[in-house]
């Protein structure tokens, strides 16, 4: 089995889905920018969490691979 990278940044938002939704959308792309749209990848993931009403939401950054 090939080992993984270990990722840049991993981010967990848990709360009301609106607002896990909206800080997730905004994080992700502050993170991207900062550490260059070229350079790495961002990936995001929303789950449904322990309470009605609520959600989680994982971002996670990771170098891109060289060609």
């Amino acid at each position: 089995m090939p080992a993984h990278p270990r990722p840049l940044v991993a981010v967990r938002l848990i709360g009301p889905t609106a607002t896990v939704k909206a800080h997730a959308a905004t994080i992700a792309a502050q993170l991207t920018a900062y550490y260059g749209r070229e350079r790495v990848t961002c990936r995001t993931s929303t789950r449904s969490a322990g309470y009605s009403g609520e959600s989680r939401a994982y971002i996670t950054l990771s170098r891109k691979e060289p060609r």
